[in-house]
């Protein structure tokens, strides 16, 4: 199975998000998706809704508008009791807000759902479903729908069980019934990036692609065997021919057989044409995924056993190397942009790997063992508005059949190329000297995974350089949160509040708001920072107290405004808090208010990050001044002088004490990588290192990382060059049989070239021995035992 994740998303979802791309709504839906899954959760433990009940005090609310400590805020009661919600903001200055709230059966399937629209930035909501469809009083709608992102006006909600969807092109104030031609799975559509006419739908009781130009109005057959949602994609409009289809066509005779196998095929416009057959050096394969310039392939071998292919460009595919001696058994694609790959490799020792490739997604060398999961959700985050920092929760354990193992934090500043603990602050957040010194101590993260499900590691782009994170201090990742904020990139870290809190930023960055995590307590009060949480003050939201699920801004954190989805009671429903906080700046920011920060790495005493010298403006944290919404940040760069962090293990290499830090050293679970086997006549051998993808460093130790030997191919080695960043040169032949995919190290053709030539040397010594004791025995001499001494020049055997 292929899958991708951001935090990680399965393969399913990932079509889920291409094709219904509330792209100004993905992350707000987790917050209030996550609280609502939270009680089903709490029911399969056995805990009644009756329970439940009896945490939330009695109260009746109307919609009030008050104001205290000169900030305004509002209450909307939507009066819906539907476990789930999803939130979107038209953005671009409008103060249009969408609500859509459903509840499932107990067999997922959509019970009933509501759709709301407020005019007033939250201040209040009306249910617009009677405007959908005047015919069906309560029309059902898929749990996702589109929004251009191109045009906030127009957005679509497809039925959640009819061939049919809602569309608007005024922002929700009327909408068009639009019926499918053809019974296309509403669940199914994809429309094409930045066009909001051209969608993709499967009819999935036939197994039959088809497109539509005109937003569902008519459709053409694309093609027929196309099983599911996730076997086809939109190529890529920055690469490919425009409305280019990628599909898996399944033969169905080998699907009656049981032998389920697609083959990769390609069709464009009018899509009269006959398919193309993408590669067909690929041929049989279990499934694909397209993402930016590489398409990654799974195939399964005549033992069952899966491997990686790839294709970078749309050239032809070839085997991943990937450096293993643990067998495979699925492959989660964790990142991706033009330059690199990560991928997570299942092991069949049960154990997660996380992978980096070279730039052609085909080379890939160990970034990190063992990383924490539950089931296909990973801790692995990237941080926003840092370039190349990462954090990952590891399990600490001696083999992978450790159960119940310690889980540590580590950060990377480099795409992976190298782990570190998280230092821990020196004093808490009341003061007190903190006694934790790394290695036996230090900061840890709760993430995807934890019980609950926390904010875990935030950060964005508006304010780089800023992340908050709940976490822990000591050897391991405990079960007690409080929150911590670093303001340089991750290099260092304060606590800032005690417990778990739900957060989120404003202006910028410039406030910071928390409302209390709604697992430990309810509460009617919101607090709010101006200095980056060096200091915090409270507001009161609410006459009573409430259980917060969402605090949630419009995406791009540029507004001072903050609403809070919650409940006060169980049978309360769906109540929305909006707070403005313009009010708590005692005006505009001027030029004098703003510094310039670079991003320090402290190990290389170098303002460096990925070979950049980086200048980003920001705010002075002692000056509460308004940014406003049109800020918009100065930020240039330069390039730095290479150092080692510039510069992460090539394939066939790793580095010692379990992978996170030390030098590149030889792996010697795997076979070497010799080219000359795969019929290259010259190629560079690697001296272990290679530039970390995107990296822009000059100069420095990179002409002593990179210095490879040229081996020429039936002929002697060379000595050193410099500027070889990559084993193979950058270049392994298509379908080469080279891989280190699978159950073994190297592929079955390598062991085969292997094996060959080991028994011709066997072969020849035998042969040697032989002659040479048929002459000894002619020249009737007796010796007790009959050997070479190699030290002996006429007697040492012929190098083979």
């Amino acid at each position: 199975m292929l899958s991708v994740g951001v935090a990680v998303i399965s393969l399913t979802l990932l079509h889920q998000a291409y094709a219904l791309q509330p792209l100004k709504a993905t992350w707000l839906e987790r917050d209030v998706q996550y609280a609502s899954l939270k009680y089903q959760a709490q029911a399969k433990k056995g805990i009644s809704f009756s329970d439940i009940k009896a945490q939330f005090p009695s109260i009746e609310h109307a919609r009030t508008t008050r104001q205290a400590s000169s900030i305004n805020s509002t209450t909307a009661v939507l009066s819906d009791t539907n476990l789930y919600g999803l939130i979107h903001y038209s953005g671009d200055y409008s103060q249009v807000i969408f609500v859509l709230t459903w509840r499932t059966n107990t067999n997922t399937s959509i019970a009933s759902t509501n759709l709301y629209r407020s005019t007033n930035y939250g201040a209040s909501f009306t249910n617009i479903e009677s405007l959908l469809d005047r015919t069906d009083a309560n029309p059902l709608l898929w749990p996702f729908f589109y929004t251009s992102p191109t045009n906030k006006n127009f957005l679509a909600f497809p039925h959640a069980t009819r061939s049919l969807m809602y569309i608007t092109r005024d922002e929700g104030q009327t909408f068009t019934r639009v019926n499918f031609s053809q019974p296309i799975n509403p669940r199914s559509l994809q429309w094409y990036p930045g066009e909001d006419n051209w969608i993709l739908g499967l009819n999935t009781q036939s197994d039959v692609l088809y497109v539509t130009q005109d937003t569902g109005t008519s459709w053409t057959l694309v093609d027929n065997y196309v099983d599911t949602a996730q076997d086809f994609q939109w190529g890529d409009p920055t690469i490919d021919p425009a409305h280019i289809v990628y599909y898996n066509v399944y033969n169905p005779d080998d699907r009656n057989r049981g032998n389920y196998t697609v083959h990769l095929y390609t069709k464009q416009p009018p899509f009269t044409n006959p398919a193309q057959e993408f590669d067909p050096n690929l041929g049989r394969h279990d499934d694909f995924l397209l993402l930016g310039r590489y398409i990654f392939a799974q195939q399964t071998d005549s033992t069952g056993n899966p491997f990686l292919k790839v294709s970078y460009n749309r050239k032809p595919f070839q085997i991943a190397q990937i450096p293993s001696t643990f067998g495979h058994m699925n492959y989660i694609v964790s990142h991706i942009n033009n330059l690199q790959a990560l991928v997570i490799v299942q092991h069949v020792q049960g154990q997660f790997n996380l992978y980096l490739s070279d730039s052609s997604g085909f080379l890939y060398s160990l970034s990190l063992p063992d990383l924490v999961q539950s089931g296909y959700i990973f801790d692995l985050q990237w941080i926003e508005g840092v370039n190349g920092t990462m954090v990952a929760n590891q399990y600490v354990r001696s083999d992978s059949s450790q159960t119940n193992s310690p889980i540590r934090t580590l950060i990377t500043f480099n795409n992976g190329g190298r782990w570190r603990l998280i230092e821990p602050p020196d004093v808490d957040v009341n003061g007190n000297a903190v006694n934790c010194e790394p290695p036996s101590c230090s900061l840890h993260f709760f993430m995807d995974t934890s019980d609950y499900f926390r904010l875990g590691v935030y950060a964005q782009d508006s304010a780089p350089g800023l992340i908050v994170a709940h976490g822990s201090l000591g050897a391991q990742l405990s079960t007690d949160p409080d929150v911590y904020i670093s303001r340089n990139g991750g290099i260092t870290w304060s606590e800032t509040l005690s417990n778990s809190w739900g957060m989120n930023y404003l202006d910028h960055g410039g406030l910071l708001v928390a409302a209390r995590d709604y697992h430990q307590a309810p509460s009617r009060v919101l607090k709010y920072s101006v200095d980056e949480g060096l200091h915090w003050q409270d507001y009161t939201f609410s006459n009573v107290n409430a259980y917060v699920f969402g605090v949630i801004t419009e995406p791009g954190e540029t507004t001072t405004i903050v609403s809070l989805y919650g409940w006060t009671s169980i049978s309360s429903g769906w109540i929305v808090w909006t707070v403005y906080f313009a009010s708590v700046f005692p005006r505009v920011c001027t030029d004098n208010d703003f510094y310039t920060w670079s991003p320090w790495d402290e190990r290389l005493n170098e303002a460096c990050t990925l070979g950049y010298h980086i200048n980003i403006e920001r705010r002075k944290v002692s000056v509460p001044c308004l940014n406003s919404r049109s800020y918009v940040r100065d930020t240039n760069f330069t390039t730095c002088t290479c150092a080692s962090e510039d510069f992460e293990c090539d394939f066939g290499f790793m580095r010692v004490d379990d992978g996170i830090k030390g030098p590149c050293v030889t792996d010697d679970a795997i076979l070497p990588f010799d080219l000359c086997i795969t019929g290259a006549s010259v190629y560079n051998k690697s001296s272990g290192y290679r530039r970390v993808a995107g990296d822009g460093c000059v100069g420095g130790v990179e002409a002593v990382l990179t210095a490879s030997t040229t081996v020429v191919c039936g002929g002697p080695t060379s000595g050193p060059t410099s500027g070889s960043t990559s084993s193979s040169g950058g270049s392994v032949p298509a379908n080469s049989g080279s891989g280190y995919t699978g159950t073994q190290s190297a592929s079955i053709g390598v062991l085969a070239t292997l094996f060959v030539i080991a028994v011709v040397v066997v072969c020849v010594m035998v042969a040697v021995i032989v002659l040479l004791f048929l002459k000894l025995k002619k020249a009737r001499m007796n010796y007790q035992r009959v050997g070479f001494d190699i030290s002996d020049e006429d007697d040492a055997p012929v190098s083979l």
